[in-house]
C-alpha cells in the first residue's frame, strides 16, 4: 500500500513539534528543579569562634560557602571593647599568605555589631552572593596582585576598607547593594565600582548624625590609580542631608564616570593627573568643584554631563555640616570672594571645551556663566541702583530671551520671524496703499451687493455703472475694447511678428474681460428685486449671500496678509534705502519706521551671533 507523500510528510511534522515540545518541557522541569534547590539550600549555622578555626584553618587555601555566621556567649576572646562600642575582630594566628573565597554566606550578628577582618596577607579574597547585617570593616591588611573582590553582595550596613599602608592593591565591587557608607580609606592601584545600588537606609544614617552631612560613598584623601564608577544609582530616599559620592581631597590618575545617577558629587580640592572620562552622568543637586584640577587636555565631557547650574562651592561648617554656595540668593551674590571662587569653576570648564573645538558645550556653559552674571547685575541694582548697570542688565536680558547670549543664531532667526509677523498683524488692522483695503473700498463693495439685492438690475449692469462712474477705469477699458477692434479689422494688414505679440494679448484681454463676464453673468442668482421674492427664494438668496460674504473676507484676508507680510518684510530689511512704501501721515508708514529700527537692531545682532558661530566653528 502506497503512502501519500503530503500524509507522511505531515506525520513526520508532528512528530518533530512533539519531540521539541518535549524537550522543551524537560528543560523547564530541569531549571525548575535547580531553582528550587537553591531556594531549598539550608545554611549552616557557625560562630565567631568557628569562622576564626576555618580561616586559621592549614593550607594555602580557605573556602568558606554556604554558612550563617552568627555571635553566641563564646565569642567573647573575639570581642573588643572601644570605649564607645563594641566589635568582634578576626586575625590570623600565624604568619603567611592565604586565599580566602566567601560564598553564598550570611553574617548576622547580635545588635548590629561590627566585624573587623585585620592583619591579613592575602594573596586573593573573593566575596560572591553574601549578606551583610552587620557593619564590616577590612584593616591592615596586604594583598598581591589580585584584586580583592565583591560581587552579587548586599551590605545592610556601613563597609569600611582601611589601610595605614600604601599597597598597590586592585578593589572591586559588582553588582552589590549598599544600604549605607562604602568608605575607601586605602590607596589603590585601582578601584572599579559597577553595577551596583546604593540605597540609603533612613534609620542607620539617623544614628549617625542628624545634623552633619554623611555620604553614600566616599572615597577621599588618597591616591587612586584608576577609578571606574559605571551603571551605578544612588538614592537618598529623599534625605537632604545624605549625599551620594565624596572624591573630595584625592588624587586620581585615571576617572570613568559613565551611566550614574546620583543626587550629590563632592570633587572639591581633588585632582586629576591622567584623564578624565564623563558620560551619562545625572546629578540632580550639587557639583562640589572648588579648587579641583583636571587635565585640560585629557579631559572628555560634554556640558550635559554637568550642566543645569549644578556646580557649586562647599563650605564646611561645625558639626559636619556643609553649605551650598550657588549665586542664586541675595546672600550668596553679596559674598564676592566665594562668588569669583565659582565663576573661576565656570570659566576653567568653558576654556577647556574652546580648546577642545566642543562648541555646543562651550555655548551651553558660556549660558550659564552669562545666566549667573545677569543675576549678579539685578541684585547690584537693587542694592546700588545705576542707570548704565540697569542698561547693561536689560540688554542682558534681552539677549538671553533673543539669541542665548549671542550663541545661537537659529534662536535669534525664530525670534525675529515672530517680530515680522507681529508687525504684519498690525499692517493687517491699518490702510496700506499697496492693496487700497479701507474703509471706502468696503463700503463700495457692500453698496454694489446691497444695490443688486434691493433692484431689478443684473449684476453685470450694476458693475457696469459702477465702472462709469470711475471715468479713470472707464477710460482703461474703452482704449482696451478700441485697441481690440482695430486689430481685429486690420490684422491681416499687420506685419506677423506683430501678430505673434498681438495674438496672446488679445488672448488675455478676452479671458480677462469675456471669462469673468460670463462669471459675473452665471453669477445672477437673483434675478428679481428682494421685496418680489418669495419665502424660499429670499431663504435660497440669503445663503448664497452669506457664502459671497464668507468668500470676500477670505479674499480680503488673503490679500491683506500677503500685502501685510511683504510690507513688514521690506521695512524689516531695507531701512533707509528709498523711500518709504507708505503714504504719509498714515498709521503704516509709522509702524514701518518703528519695525525699520527694530529690524536694523534684530538683524545686526544676528548678524554677530552667526560669524560669531562660523569662526568658533572654523
Amino acid at each position: 500500500m502506497k503512502r501519500n507523500p503530503i500524509y507522511i510528510a505531515v506525520l513526520l511534522l508532528i512528530l518533530i513539534l512533539s519531540g521539541s515540545s518535549l524537550a522543551y518541557s524537560q528543560e523547564e522541569e530541569i531549571a525548575e528543579e535547580e531553582e528550587a534547590a537553591e531556594q531549598n539550600t539550608i545554611k549552616q549555622l557557625i560562630s565567631i569562634q568557628q569562622l576564626a578555626s576555618l580561616l586559621n584553618s592549614p593550607g594555602k587555601e580557605c573556602i568558606i560557602s554556604d554558612y550563617e555566621i552568627i555571635s553566641t556567649d563564646n565569642d567573647g576572646d573575639f570581642l573588643i571593647d572601644k570605649v564607645f562600642f563594641s566589635l568582634y575582630q578576626l586575625s590570623p594566628s600565624s604568619e603567611g599568605t592565604k586565599k580566602i573565597y566567601f560564598y553564598n554566606c550570611d553574617f548576622n550578628l547580635s545588635n548590629n555589631t561590627p566585624l573587623k577582618f585585620t592583619n591579613w596577607q592575602l594573596t586573593k579574597l573573593k566575596v560572591v552572593g553574601c549578606q551583610f547585617s552587620c557593619p564590616l570593616e577590612f584593616e591592615n591588611f596586604t594583598l598581591g596582585r589580585e584584586q580583592l573582590l565583591f560581587e552579587n553582595c548586599v551590605f545592610k550596613n556601613d563597609v569600611d576598607i582601611s589601610n595605614k599602608f600604601l599597597p598597590a592593591n586592585k578593589l572591586k565591587f559588582k553588582n552589590c547593594k549598599f544600604y549605607s557608607t562604602l568608605n575607601i580609606d586605602v590607596s589603590l592601584e585601582s578601584l572599579n565600582i559597577e553595577d551596583c545600588n546604593f540605597i540609603a537606609d533612613d534609620k542607620i544614617f539617623s544614628e549617625k548624625d542628624e545634623e552633619g552631612i554623611s555620604y553614600q560613598l566616599s572615597i577621599s584623601d588618597k591616591n587612586i590609580g584608576n577609578l571606574t564608577i559605571s551603571s551605578c544609582k544612588f538614592d537618598n530616599n529623599g534625605d537632604e542631608n545624605i549625599f551620594s559620592v565624596d572624591l573630595g581631597n584625592t588624587n586620581i590618575g585615571n576617572v570613568l564616570l559613565d551611566s550614574i545617577q546620583l543626587q550629590v558629587l563632592n570633587l572639591s580640592s581633588s585632582n586629576i593627573e591622567k584623564s578624565l572620562m564623563i558620560d551619562s552622568l545625572f546629578v540632580e543637586r550639587y557639583i562640589g568643584i572648588l579648587n579641583f584640577d583636571f587635565p585640560e587636555k585629557n579631559t572628555n565631557s560634554s556640558w550635559s554631563n554637568l550642566g543645569g547650574e549644578k556646580l557649586a562651592v562647599f563650605r564646611e561648617g561645625e558639626y559636619g555640616t556643609i553649605s551650598i554656595f550657588q549665586a542664586k540668593t541675595d546672600a550668596e551674590l553679596s559674598n564676592n570672594l566665594v562668588y569669583n571662587d565659582l565663576m573661576s569653576a565656570y570659566n576653567k570648564f568653558n576654556t577647556l571645551y574652546h580648546d577642545r573645538g566642543d562648541i555646543r558645550s562651550a555655548n551651553a556653559s558660556y549660558v550659564e556663566i552669562k545666566d549667573i552674571e545677569t543675576r549678579k547685575q539685578k541684585f547690584e541694582q537693587s542694592v546700588n541702583p545705576s542707570f548704565n548697570n540697569l542698561i547693561n542688565y536689560k540688554l542682558n536680558v534681552f539677549l538671553r530671551y533673543f539669541s542665548d547670549y549671542a550663541t545661537n543664531p537659529g534662536k535669534s532667526l525664530i525670534q525675529s520671524l515672530w517680530v515680522l509677523f507681529g508687525f504684519t498683524f498690525l499692517y493687517m488692522l491699518s490702510f496700506s496703499a499697496w492693496d487700497g483695503m479701507n474703509y471706502k473700498y468696503y463700503v463700495s463693495q457692500f453698496g454694489i451687493l446691497a444695490k443688486y439685492v434691493g433692484s431689478k438690475d443684473s449684476l453685470k449692469k450694476v458693475l457696469e455703472n459702477k465702472r462709469e462712474l470711475n471715468s479713470e477705469e472707464s477710460g482703461k477699458y474703452s482704449e482696451i475694447d478700441s485697441f481690440f477692434d482695430y486689430y481685429q479689422k486690420n490684422g491681416k494688414r499687420l506685419p506677423h511678428l506683430l501678430k505673434l505679440f498681438g495674438g496672446p494679448l488679445t488672448f488675455v484681454g478676452k479671458i480677462r474681460f469675456d471669462f469673468i463676464s460670463r462669471i459675473i453673468r452665471s453669477l445672477n442668482f437673483q434675478p428679481k428685486a428682494w421685496e418680489s421674492l418669495g419665502t424660499i427664494e429670499k431663504l435660497w438668496s440669503g445663503l448664497i449671500i452669506l457664502l459671497i460674504s464668507l468668500c470676500f473676507i477670505a479674499y480680503v484676508f488673503i490679500v491683506k496678509f500677503v500685502n501685510s507680510l511683504i510690507l513688514s518684510l521690506n521695512s524689516f530689511v531695507v531701512i533707509g534705502f528709498g523711500s518709504l512704501p507708505e503714504q504719509e501721515n498714515s498709521l503704516a508708514m509709522y509702524l514701518s519706521i518703528i519695525e525699520g529700527i527694530i529690524g536694523w537692531f534684530l538683524l545686526t545682532i544676528f548678524t554677530i551671533t552667526l560669524f560669531s558661530q562660523v569662526l568658533q566653528n572654523a
